[in-house]
């Protein structure tokens, strides 16, 4: 598995209103104290998978149907049964590089949760033609999104609304996305995730309007009568190495030089390693950041180029100090995280989780991807294994970012 995610990962190149394996088979039905529910299933058949989904998380006047599911499935027979068994009006969803299901983490299956329209109303945009992205593009969304809320009788209110973005994981546009989107709802929460396609790195769908888009993204703001937070976790903190990033192509994520030397060779002399070790795995285990506002961001590297260059999966530009990143415990991290949220909300009804595949991977490596599962699923996450993750304004890596919704708000 790891072999195999080692060579995929190396191998990358360069409006509508919202308001066969074993697993479940329609048993799981999880339900909070609301209307909220969550479901999955691991058939690898599209007619099964939804109806054991819809079984579990059907409601009879939803607000806002999601679901996060394999690209293995057959992905027009599986937009058919979605759009047979939901309303297409209210669903929305994308393909996976893992899913975060109610008994954790689960590969090849489909997840999802649905909230009442008594509790939440919701709106989407689409937006096309990602690889060519333009920032009129995200501005238009937002505006359209922020109107197509209003006349359902919602003013956008940080307090009530967040945001949720689900992207093309390969268009490798998605910090100008993020920008545009803030330029007009600079103030709502975000959170989001870069749609996978297992590890193949060949193309991501979003799901909006009955069936999949390719090259595309999907803005959603929901205004919900519970309390909600958008939080983020990672394991890694900075360290005292610093290094400067002297020559790059920021189009292309790629960096040619640090401090001043082949970007490859100096990152390697760095970690300690030789430039040959330098895999996907080897760029997982040191991790570099970059402080902003007080706060690390992982800016996660995804390979090492012919000649010497680094392409990394986050923007990048001449200029940035790099920091290398001090890794904690997972675990322990991830328990600490959770521990916080529950001391401040109380026990979660439903977290929409955005969790990195390399973290996914760094879990499988270190033999703790069960334990990582038994937590996400004692707090409600729903979620997948994205190719990048959303965090208000910043486009991140090896990052859990989320959406925690807390018990009912008073009113």
């Amino acid at each position: 598995m790891l072999r195999q995610a080692e060579r995929a990962l190396g191998g990358v190149a360069d409006p509508l209103t919202l308001g066969d394996g074993a697993g479940a088979r329609g048993s799981h039905e999880m339900t909070g104290p609301s209307g909220i529910r969550r479901g999955f299933s691991q058939s690898h058949n599209p007619a099964e998978a939804v109806r054991e989904l819809h079984a579990q998380i059907a409601q009879p006047d939803p607000g806002l149907v999601v679901f996060f599911c394999s690209a293995n499935y057959n992905l027009d027979s599986l937009a058919t049964e979605i759009a047979r068994h939901f309303p297409r009006e209210h669903t929305i969803g994308c393909t996976t590089a893992g899913e975060i299901t109610p008994i954790g983490y689960l590969d090849h299956s489909l997840t999802g949760f649905s909230i009442p329209a008594a509790e939440c109303c919701a709106v989407a945009e689409i937006i096309p033609e990602m690889s060519a992205f333009r920032m009129p593009r995200g501005h238009g969304a937002a505006e359209a999104a922020v109107t197509a809320l209003a006349r359902l009788g919602h003013s956008v209110d940080q307090k009530q609304t967040f945001a949720m973005l689900l992207s093309d994981g390969l268009s490798t546009n998605e910090e100008a996305l993020l920008a545009s989107i803030h330029e007009r709802i600079d103030n709502i929460p975000l959170a989001g995730g870069s749609a996978g396609d297992g590890l193949r790195l060949k193309q991501t769908f979003v799901y909006h309007g009955g069936r999949f888009h390719q090259n595309a993204a999907l803005l959603a703001l929901v205004n919900i009568q519970h309390p909600f937070k958008i939080v983020k976790c990672q394991h890694y903190t900075g360290s005292n190495i610093r290094m400067v990033v002297t020559a790059a192509d920021p189009a292309k994520r790629i960096v040619h030089e640090i401090n001043a030397e082949p970007a490859a060779q100096e990152y390697a002399r760095i970690v300690g390693v030789d430039v040959a070790a330098l895999t996907p795995m080897m760029f997982a285990e040191f991790p570099v950041m970059v402080r902003l506002g007080g706060d690390y961001f992982v800016r996660s590297i995804q390979k090492t180029n012919r000649d010497g260059s680094l392409t990394f999966f986050c923007a990048i530009d001449e200029g940035v100090v790099l920091t290398l990143a001090q890794r904690e415990d997972m675990i322990e991290n991830l328990e600490a995280f959770f521990q916080d949220i529950r001391q401040e909300m109380g026990p979660p009804q439903l977290v929409i989780g955005f969790d990195c595949i390399l973290r996914s991977l760094e879990a499988e490596m270190r033999q703790v991807r069960h334990r990582a599962s038994r937590i996400l699923a004692a707090n409600n996450v729903i979620g997948f294994s994205t190719y990048g993750e959303q965090f208000t304004a910043m486009h991140v890596n090896q990052t859990f970012t989320a959406v925690v919704i807390g018990k009912d708000r008073a009113r």
